[in-house]
């Protein structure tokens, strides 16, 4: 990369897992739909609802992580290092935590009446506790998701105006506190490494300002 690429003037760290996560969203996106509609296979569990789960619920949690994934793997590769934010892995990591539990407790219609995975755990006389933890991780699960895509639009818009060579925000001074716990003059080194020396027009116009 030439020191004249503007994705050289900003830094990002990275690793071989940040690099990679926009393809992890997408393998445990499709895990976590198989969940959320088929999970309560597991213990035979499956009743009349499955098909509606699987077409309402799980469908929709995956096109959005889908989505969120491939908007974060357009972010990465401005970046040198290819490398996804670390909000963003979090946040996903949230939304995966979340995501299992609101298909551990959600119930389904079988012979035996409604029974989740928690009910099955625990006792079927659970069932109206397991509707109450159902409800809490079925609104986290869609709001994370959602948050997903917000979070990695965010992050492109960001990457946009740093490309441009806009001045930070403060959301942003502290974005890149975190990447860099030294302070925001060792972001400015890393900025300085990656953009390479002033060009001599720019230094001798600065030198004739009173």
């Amino acid at each position: 990369m030439s020191a004249s690429d503007p994705a050289s003037a900003h830094h990002r760290p990275g690793s071989a897992l940040s690099g990679a996560f926009p393809v992890i969203m997408i393998a445990v996106a499709a895990a976590l739909a198989l969940w959320v509609g088929f999970g309560r296979g597991v213990a035979g569990l499956l009743g009349s609802l499955t098909p509606v789960y699987a077409a309402a619920i799980g469908l929709p949690i995956l096109l959005l992580h889908v989505i969120a994934a491939a908007l974060f793997r357009r972010d990465a590769l401005s970046y040198p290092s290819h490398a996804m934010s670390r909000r963003g892995m979090l946040t996903a990591v949230a939304s995966w935590a979340i995501t299992l539990c609101f298909g551990f407790f959600l119930p389904d219609s079988t012979a035996h009446g409604m029974q989740s995975l928690f009910t099955h755990t625990v006792g079927a006389e659970y069932v109206e506790l397991s509707y109450g933890f159902v409800n809490i991780f079925g609104v986290l699960s869609v709001a994370l998701a959602v948050a997903l895509v917000l979070l990695a639009l965010t992050d492109l818009r960001v990457t946009a105006r740093r490309l441009r060579g806009e001045p930070l925000t403060e959301d942003e001074r502290l974005d890149r506190l975190e990447a860099h716990p030294r302070g925001l003059d060792a972001a400015s080194d890393a900025d300085a490494a990656g953009a390479g020396p002033a060009p001599a027009s720019a230094t001798s116009s600065s030198r004739e300002r009173p």
